[in-house]
């Protein structure tokens, strides 16, 4: 009937393994040494609030209504048991003991919504708003909404891990990655933080990419992974046989070892964690004084110089106590800093220290600023550059022979005339003689 519970006599306390099963997947949840862990995937830990939040849906279960339906009826609302069907199968989900013992079983059927006919002409169409459970034999229509632990119950181990204890990277100081051909190798280096990345043991010819080599300071900074691989899974098979190895340092004196891998579309990564914290500045920084501390008393309105001497004495030993509480509230505050901060720094590399031994699949992302050779780490030549460097001077071909200009002629002297003499009034010119 209406609000009866579906899920009778079950005590979280008592469910020690949970097992998923449909059509595609099976896990196993299991507890060990207190710590929810992954069958499937050689017991890496699991979201504890995911698997609470699944029991407690569970054990909560009330149903909107009883449906009467015979085993031959089940596969209309999928719920036929995945390990005997191909079709119309349901989720599967049984609570068990320490013993083994199941505790309770239940299928999680078909979802579908009660205002489907009225949602049918809505472009979203209809919100699945109930779903059809099997338990202890019975057919029962529960509510679920979106956020419903039992809305999507995956048998995928990779939706149950625990991803919230992984490396985040901060403070990149260097990043070193080692190929097998050493040629390939490179080293960039912050002088300082927050100053731009630059290129250790830089060729004359050669020129960082400032984007890359920045891409490359911000690594692993924000980093998840997929799932884990097998640790039966021999190195060739995910492609670790051939990785390579970024050597990380931080300001803060963590170093993390990676080695990252390619094989075929899949990205895989291996992590180890080190280091000895480096102190900050602000640990070691000396007390501000405050402006009463130099302040002179001043006397009073009335004072009698017989007082004076007395008053000053008093507010100097007043003042020199209140600069000595001063003075230790300060260092307290850095031994406190201190050893917060000591704490903090060996809980992480605890906690680091778990990621140890397992390989994890990751997405693209995750690693490639860093997946380069030191030439894909140079800035790119330009066309014009590179077809200038490629192109070969053409030779021209050779010129006809300018003509040769004619001699100068060379300079005449000037001719001068030179004015004719008079005649001789006295000697007879023979053509003058006229001939009779």
């Amino acid at each position: 009937g209406v609000g009866k519970t579906v899920v009778k006599d079950l005590k979280p306390e008592d469910i020690t393994t949970i097992s998923i099963a449909d059509k595609e997947a099976t896990l196993t949840l299991a507890q060990k040494d207190e710590k929810w862990t992954i069958a499937e995937r050689d017991g890496f830990a699991a979201k504890f609030d995911d698997i609470k939040k699944l029991v407690t849906s569970a054990v909560s279960l009330k149903s909107l209504r009883q449906i009467s339906a015979s085993k031959k009826q089940y596969g209309r609302f999928e719920l036929l048991d995945p390990a005997d069907n191909e079709t119309n199968t349901g989720t599967r989900v049984e609570f068990k003991d320490s013993q083994g013992q199941v505790l309770k079983s239940l299928l999680l059927g078909k979802k579908g919504s009660a205002n489907a006919s009225a949602n049918a002409g809505s472009p979203f169409g209809s919100s699945d708003n109930h779903r059809y459970v099997l338990a202890d034999g019975k057919v029962a229509v529960v509510a679920i909404d979106y956020s419903s632990a039992l809305n999507e119950v995956s048998a995928n181990p990779a939706d149950w891990l625990n991803k919230d204890d992984f490396l985040k990277v901060e403070k990149i100081k260097s990043v070193a990655v080692a190929h097998p051909n050493s040629t390939d190798s490179w080293t960039l280096t912050h002088g300082k933080e927050g100053e731009d990345m630059s290129l250790a043991d830089a060729k004359p010819d050669e020129k960082l990419d400032s984007s890359k080599a920045n891409s490359a300071g911000r690594v692993l900074g924000v980093p998840s992974f997929d799932d884990v691989a097998s640790k039966s899974a021999k190195p060739e098979e995910i492609g670790m046989d051939k990785a390579l190895t970024a050597t990380i340092d931080t300001f803060d004196g963590y170093q993390y070892v990676v080695k990252m891998a390619k094989k075929d579309e899949d990205h895989y990564m291996s992590i180890t964690a080190s280091g000895t914290r480096v102190p900050q500045d602000d640990e070691g920084e000396a007390r501000t004084p405050q402006p009463d501390e130099t302040r002179p008393r001043e006397p009073g309105k009335d004072e009698k110089p017989e007082d004076s001497e007395r008053l000053d004495k008093e507010h100097a030993e007043s003042l020199a106590k209140r600069i000595a509480d001063r003075e230790k509230t300060h260092k307290d505050t850095q031994a406190k800093l201190k050893t917060d901060r000591d704490k903090e720094f060996s809980d992480n590399l605890a906690k680091l220290a778990k990621l140890e031994g397992w390989t994890f699949k990751v997405s693209s992302y995750t690693f490639d600023a860093i997946y380069k050779s030191r030439a894909e780490m140079m800035e790119e030549k330009k066309e014009e550059e590179t077809k200038g460097a490629e192109t070969t001077t053409p030779i021209l071909p050779a010129l006809p022979p300018l003509p040769t200009p004619p001699a100068p002629t060379p300079d005449l002297a000037p001719t001068v005339v030179k004015p004719a003499k008079p005649a001789d009034p006295k000697k007879v010119v023979t053509s003058d003689i006229i001939k009779v």
